[in-house]
């Protein structure tokens, strides 16, 4: 027992003496924690904390770098990707200019054209600007009455009215001239006599058909009761071809036309001349009814 006891003191004692700092361990930069250190040894002792940092900061910022490299080498791919397909569009536009240059040719002329109608479009507007500035400046500068005011307001509606019907008309000439005709004769055929009379000027402008085009303006005139226009574009029909189907009707409403504006002497030899020319015409029955009334 008191053998037992004597050895448990002993294990005691080791153990106090273990947990005392060492003597011999004063200004050992090694261990975890330094003491007795000189002024000298603390410097260093921080100098080489400074050192562990930027040992970590340095790794960190390698490995940003590594990152940012795979990121770059990553856009690279994607870059020269997008170049492949460049280079492929380029050789298919190529080939296809090979293939087809009239077609081309026709589509970078419209184009041409389209773009030049958009700039004098663009210039119009800019006029227009110009002009709504001046008048507001005016405006700012002298008393303008209520009147004055509708009178503005009106002209500047007209002015957007007449720059979106440029811009239609503009966008309808691109159209084909067997396109602007079709259309011309489905309004005319609903009565809507104001748009078809746009569509077959614009065919007659592409060159489509101008002698039917006219005929079918005199016509237009005709229902409306404007007879000095009905004839004027009956000429212009007879002018361009004489031997069209629907030459009967024309001399008809001609010589109608004449009569209702005085002229019943020229209307009667169109009455004669459409009797001798179609005499099994239905045109010419009504021509025969209309003659009687002369006389």
């Amino acid at each position: 027992m008191k053998k037992l006891i004597i050895f448990l003191s002993l294990c005691y004692s080791l153990m106090l003496f273990a947990k005392e700092p060492s003597a011999f361990d004063a200004g050992n930069l090694d261990v975890p924690n330094p003491y007795g250190l000189t002024t000298n040894e603390k410097y260093i002792l921080q100098n080489k904390d400074d050192i562990k940092k930027l040992k970590k900061d340095s790794i960190f910022i390698l490995s940003k770098i590594k990152e940012l490299e795979e990121r770059v080498d990553g856009l690279k791919s994607v870059v020269e990707g997008i170049d492949s397909n460049l280079q492929r569009l380029k050789l298919k536009y190529n080939e296809i200019s090979e293939n087809k240059n009239n077609s081309i040719e026709k589509l970078r002329s419209d184009l041409n054209k389209t773009v030049l109608l958009q700039k004098e479009n663009f210039n119009e507007i800019k006029n227009v600007l110009k002009e709504l500035t001046s008048l507001i400046d005016n405006i700012n500068n002298t008393y303008v009455s209520k009147n004055e005011l509708k009178e503005l307001y009106s002209y500047i509606d007209k002015k957007i009215s007449f720059l979106r019907e440029e811009q239609k008309r503009d966008s309808l000439l691109s159209k084909s001239g067997a396109y602007l005709f079709k259309r011309a004769k489905e309004l005319y055929r609903k009565k809507d006599y104001s748009k078809a009379k746009e569509y077959f000027e614009l065919a007659i402008k592409k060159s489509y058909k101008p002698a039917t085009s006219n005929f079918y303006l005199g016509e237009i005139c005709y229902y409306q009761k404007r007879y000095d226009c009905a004839i004027n574009h009956y000429k212009k029909s007879v002018s361009l071809y004489s031997k069209s189907s629907f030459m009967p009707t024309l001399m008809l409403h001609t010589a109608i036309s004449l009569k209702k504006i005085g002229q019943k002497k020229e209307a009667k030899l169109f009455f004669e001349n459409l009797i001798k020319k179609f005499p099994d015409s239905k045109a010419s029955k009504i021509a025969k009814r209309e003659l009687k009334k002369l006389k």
